[in-house]
């Protein structure tokens, strides 16, 4: 079994529910990325480790961060939102035995797309993520961390995070760094869109 993301309670559920839909997609779309890349290969500005097993996924500055509890491969949603750490240690604790979580955020996702507002935001975010799982697939398949590649490309940390967030959009020169310091080859192409999508 790979990764999973899930939710500790029902309460977190609860509370994943009634965020606006921006933030439900971007979880969605982190959540896919650590399924896919795993948690500590997906790194900042997405998810952040705190101390042990306790990590934060970042959904858009302080108004969106949920703590998370990790063990094997389960990330589990323990706080919403989380502001006082006390208490999300003891949350967090009650995952420690590995039990049952209630939901998988995948499974959410799927019920939340019969949202338009949501499917919408959830488009939204496509190029965002398509870049971001690139840049991450690329560092993690050359076995690099971000302060690793940074190194190779000469350049900072904090660009490679920029680029892994996928909201910056970097120049020919630097996507060229990015592959060669990865050992990949920068290939540019076009295809069309379809009517649907172009609003046509």
């Amino acid at each position: 079994m790979g990764w999973t993301v899930e939710t500790l309670n029902e309460t977190v559920e609860a509370e994943l529910e009634a965020l606006p839909e921006g933030l439900r997609a971007r979880l969605a779309r982190i959540a896919h990325l650590i399924e896919d890349e795993g948690l500590e290969r997906v790194g900042e500005p997405s998810v952040k480790h705190l101390l042990g097993r306790l990590w934060e996924i970042r959904l858009k500055g302080r108004s969106g961060v949920l703590s998370v509890a990790a063990r094997g491969q389960r990330v589990v949603v323990v706080r919403v939102l989380a502001r006082k750490m006390r208490k999300t240690w003891r949350e967090a604790s009650l995952f420690s035995d590995g039990g049952v979580a209630m939901a998988r955020v995948v499974d959410m996702h799927e019920k939340w797309m019969t949202e338009p507002k949501y499917r919408e935001a959830y488009a939204a975010f496509e190029e965002e993520f398509a870049l971001a799982s690139v840049v991450i697939g690329l560092r993690t398949r050359a076995g690099l961390t971000q302060e690793e590649l940074a190194q190779r490309m000469g350049t900072t940390q904090l660009i490679v995070s920029r680029l892994e967030s996928g909201r910056w959009h970097p120049s020919m020169r630097t996507l060229q760094r990015l592959a060669q310091a990865t050992g990949s080859r920068l290939l540019i192409g076009f295809e069309p869109v379809d009517a649907k999508r172009a609003g046509g």
